[in-house]
């Protein structure tokens, strides 16, 4: 056979079988073996403190060894205010806390309920930021991510379906060229 021919079958059964499809989830990661072999993007992670910590769909954070790292979007931390050091608390229609201002005029939104102890208050509060973070596996409790996976069975059925297309197009085109031929030699 020609060596062209050769070559161009060759790179075709390249193009159509080295084309691989992935399938893309979220899935909650409580241990290392969730995520490992797998391509991850994190979208949020909680930590055993109950730190909230979340990431943006486009800039995700990543796995960089031993901790999850990149920039957060959104943090939500515990606070701990003694009543000494509030300036005003804001309160909605049936008396639950919602805000606390504190006597340097820093504005704490509250998540969730607020455990008014004694001595100090306790609660969550969130801030949107564009803060890099580095979270070490040690104090992850959960991760919510994005994970990208290969799938062999439809990675097969797409390449028997490309391999089919592009049989067909050169049996179309040898046709064609055939038929030319044929008309321009009578």
């Amino acid at each position: 056979m020609n060596k062209k021919v050769i070559s161009i079958f060759t790179l075709l059964a390249f193009v159509v079988f080295s084309l691989s499809c992935y399938t893309t989830r979220l899935k909650q990661l409580r241990t290392t073996a969730d995520w490992e072999g797998k391509i991850v993007k994190i979208l949020s992670v909680e930590k055993t403190s109950g730190e909230y910590i979340k990431f943006s769909k486009d800039n995700p954070g990543r796995i960089d060894r031993f901790k999850i790292t990149g920039t957060a979007t959104r943090i939500s931390k515990k606070v701990e205010i003694y009543p000494d050091e509030v300036k005003e608390i804001r309160k909605h229609h049936d008396g639950s806390i919602f805000e606390l201002i504190n006597k340097e005029g820093e504005i704490f939104h509250v998540v969730g309920t607020v455990i008014e102890e004694e001595d100090k208050f306790i609660f969550f509060t969130t801030y949107e930021t564009s803060e890099s973070v580095s979270i070490p596996f040690s104090e992850v409790k959960m991760a919510v991510a994005m994970i990208k996976k290969k799938d062999p069975v439809l990675t097969f059925l797409a390449s028997i379906g490309k391999f089919y297309l592009v049989v067909g197009a050169l049996f179309g085109v040898g046709i064609l060229i055939f038929i030319i031929t044929y008309t321009i030699t009578k």
